[in-house]
C-alpha cells in the first residue's frame, strides 16, 4: 500500500513539473498537451518528454 502511494505521489509530481516546464519553455498550450501524454503513457511518455526536451 505505502509502495502504491509514493508511486502516485511521484507520478502527479511528475505531471505538474512536465506541464510547467512544458509551459514555460513553449509558452501557449503545449504544456496541456505534454501533461496528457505522461498522464496516459506514464513513463514512457515521461521519458519521451525528456529526450523531447534535450532537442530544444
Amino acid at each position: 500500500m505505502e509502495l502504491f502511494l509514493l508511486l502516485w505521489i511521484v507520478s502527479i509530481i511528475a505531471l505538474f513539473w512536465v506541464w510547467s516546464d512544458a509551459s514555460a519553455r513553449r509558452g501557449g498550450n503545449i504544456g496541456c498537451l505534454w501533461a496528457l501524454v505522461v498522464f496516459i503513457l506514464g513513463p514512457i511518455g515521461l521519458i519521451a518528454y525528456l529526450i523531447v526536451r534535450k532537442m530544444d
